[in-house]
């Protein structure tokens, strides 16, 4: 009787290690999936003037994805202005040979508000928050997968474009 006691403890302890190494794992693969990153994110300044950057926090398991769609989302500071319209949404985003390529739906288009100045801090917001990450230098914008001449008339997207610094706000 003496061993099967002993066997049932043996068995008992075995199952409480597996179970406790099964939570053990579940959580280290949890706080992985859960691993923020801090990005800076580019809206219109009020005076639409110039981009300025706002920071956030965005998890790192589709790190430029993630971050696109926090601009998207608008700027959080109410200091700050939109630079994408309602109803836009990011169809895909792949990086090749440092070009980020991003394919958005019609709605970049046909909701953009227009104007030159509009037009213009809509491209860079999307072209800055991109290119602070080191692999990408620069931006393809794509709609519904095709390359357009442009959004609202003024500037040619049929080229990647690449940061112009002149337009963010320097700190004062």
């Amino acid at each position: 009787m003496k061993i099967k006691n002993k066997l049932v403890i043996t068995v008992f302890i075995l199952i409480a290690f597996a179970i406790a190494f099964s939570f053990f794992q579940r959580n280290d693969r949890t706080e992985k999936q859960e691993e923020l990153e801090k990005v800076l994110v580019f809206f219109a300044t009020r005076d639409a003037m110039y981009l300025e950057a706002e920071e956030r926090a965005v998890n790192t398991s589709a790190l430029y994805r993630n971050t696109m769609e926090e601009l998207i989302n608008g700027p959080a500071n109410s200091t700050l202005s939109p630079t994408i319209p309602e109803g836009v949404k990011l169809l895909n985003l792949e990086v090749e040979a440092g070009t980020a390529l991003l394919d958005f739906n019609r709605a970049l288009a046909e909701n953009h508000w227009g104007g030159s100045t509009g037009e213009t801090l809509t491209i860079y917001s999307i072209v800055h928050t991109m290119t602070q990450f080191p692999p990408i230098k620069k931006v393809q914008i794509l709609l519904d997968g095709k390359k357009v001449e442009t959004l609202a008339g003024h500037m040619d997207l049929l080229a990647p474009l690449e940061p112009d610094h002149h337009l963010i706000k320097k700190p004062q």
